[in-house]
């Protein structure tokens, strides 16, 4: 329970600090949302790798809360809010097969995710 309490608190916290830079007009390359999920995206690459149902699961698991606080916080036009919630149903998919350590269900739900990146940020240009 309580690495799920602090995992949280760490996203609001960097989360907060990304926010800070973006409204500072610190948002030079990729922003803060995007370095994040690249981090966790790298993690989850490596657990299904590795088959370690726990990265794959605590990185999901950080992504989701991480994209519900974006969706929440971020001002963009209405395809790219639609967007964001195909990317959190296919992250739900795979914290869920993670935690069924279910390795076929966790790729098939980490590609899904992949797609609905590459469709966001087309729908972005």
């Amino acid at each position: 329970m309580y690495p799920r309490i602090f995992a949280s608190v760490a996203v609001v916290a960097v989360a907060t600090a990304g926010l800070c830079a973006e409204e500072n007009g610190d948002d030079k390359g990729p922003s803060f949302w995007m370095k994040q999920k690249l981090t966790y995206t790298q993690q989850i690459l490596s657990g299904l790798a590795l088959e370690d149902y726990d990265t794959i699961a605590e990185n999901a698991n950080a992504m989701k809360g991480l994209n519900k606080l974006e969706y929440f916080v971020r001002r963009k036009p209405d395809g790219y809010r639609t967007q964001l919630k195909v990317f959190q149903s296919a992250v739900d998919h795979l914290a869920e097969a993670a935690e069924a350590e279910n390795l076929d269900g966790a790729t098939l739900a980490f590609t899904q995710m992949t797609i609905s990146c590459v469709n966001c940020h087309k729908q972005l240009r």
